[in-house]
């Protein structure tokens, strides 16, 4: 939703009327209104299901009952508002769903996120077959793909995640290597490997970095793992779960300056299991790092295997001979920043607001 947001301006400039219907709202966007639906309780794990529920009644009880005139273009994620001119679809539940069979469920937490996503699959897969919108935006190819094969007949377009180039540049990174490193007490022959998330750890491989980290660590004793992101409460459960931390691991927690932490780092690892377009990738890329990364979703549309960065199996063991041939100097990325089919903000914001008037102009 990143891409989206930064676009507002560039809708308003276009002459659209925005209109947002949320719970929550960040301060100084670039909108006319904001309703904000009523909350009736916290939905921390069903959230997006009684929001959706909110958001179908308050439109047909509008557009259907009281009459009031329908906006040009109605845009909502998908799987919240069927009765929308454009669905935006920011993830794949069947994606996830499959690669889920793949992992053994070993607590409490995979058990309730096995649930869930099952109910957001149904939830989607019904979404996607009712829906009235004219245009559906996926993220990526590989999104794409699952969406039609769940309809078939929807008018789907491709719009890669996007980045600002203002903080993640190659500029940047040569400005501010040398201060991040020594702040994090790195030495100049230390081989960083940073991985970036918020939450969903083991969904975006995390366990599987480090697994194939503490194998390499024992043949290069100079590699570093540093992991930005992720609350204090997330962070305090997860060194738990490994126990006594090594030497060469480094959280950082939420960060404001995530482009800082990519100056420091040495190439970008993410071994995930299910994405739908990362947005940190498209950042790391911008910043320069190598990538090195598993094929999921969104992977095709920013890795140039050989060229910008690795492609990993599942396998920790695979995954640590590719990063030893890194570390060695065997493999050298080329040189330059390699984007593929990632967008800066701008020719997001523009691509989109197309997209947006298109969609008007034939209601």
């Amino acid at each position: 939703m990143k891409g989206v947001i930064r676009s507002l301006a560039q809708l308003k400039a276009d002459g659209f009327e925005v209109e947002v219907w949320c719970w929550y709202c960040d301060e100084g966007l670039a909108v006319d209104r904001v309703y904000y639906m009523p909350k009736l309780g916290h939905f921390r794990f069903v959230g997006m299901f009684v929001f959706a529920w909110l958001v179908n009644w308050r439109a047909w009880w509008l557009y259907r009952v009281m009459g009031v005139e329908r906006p040009d273009v109605i845009y909502s994620v998908a799987g919240y508002l069927t009765d929308c001119d454009i669905a935006h679809v920011h993830f794949s539940p069947f994606d996830w769903e499959k690669r889920q069979r793949l992992l053994t469920m070993c607590s409490l937490r995979d058990v309730i996120e096995r649930a869930l996503n099952w109910l957001s699959l149904i939830h989607t897969r019904r979404y996607l077959r009712q829906t009235s919108a004219r245009k559906v935006i996926s993220v990526s190819e590989a999104v794409a793909a699952d969406v039609l094969r769940e309809n078939s007949a929807l008018n789907l377009h491709v719009l890669p995640n996007s980045y600002d180039p203002g903080r993640f540049n190659t500029a940047v990174r040569k400005a501010v290597r040398s201060e991040m490193r020594a702040k994090l007490g790195y030495e100049e022959n230390d081989c960083v490997f940073i991985f970036v998330s918020t939450g969903h750890y083991r969904r975006k491989g995390f366990f599987l970095a480090v697994e194939s980290l503490r194998m390499l660590y024992q043949a290069h004793s100079n590699v570093r793992f540093l992991v930005v992101g992720g609350s204090n409460e997330r962070l305090a459960s997860l060194k738990s779960e490994l126990g006594l931390l090594p030497e060469w691991m480094t959280f950082t927690g939420m960060v404001a300056d995530v482009e800082s932490y990519f100056a420091a780092s040495d190439a970008f690892l993410f071994p995930s299991y299910s994405e739908a377009f990362a947005l940190v990738e498209v950042e790391a890329a911008a910043s320069g790092l190598p990538l090195f990364l598993t094929p999921h979703h969104g992977s095709e549309m920013i890795l140039e295997d050989g060229v910008n960065g690795r492609l990993l199996e599942f396998d920790a063991r695979q995954i640590c001979e590719v990063l030893k041939a890194f570390v060695e100097k065997k493999w050298v990325a080329q040189e330059g920043v390699h984007l593929k089919r990632a967008l800066d903000m701008k020719t997001y914001a523009v691509q989109l607001s197309k997209l947006m008037s298109d969609t008007a102009a034939k209601f």
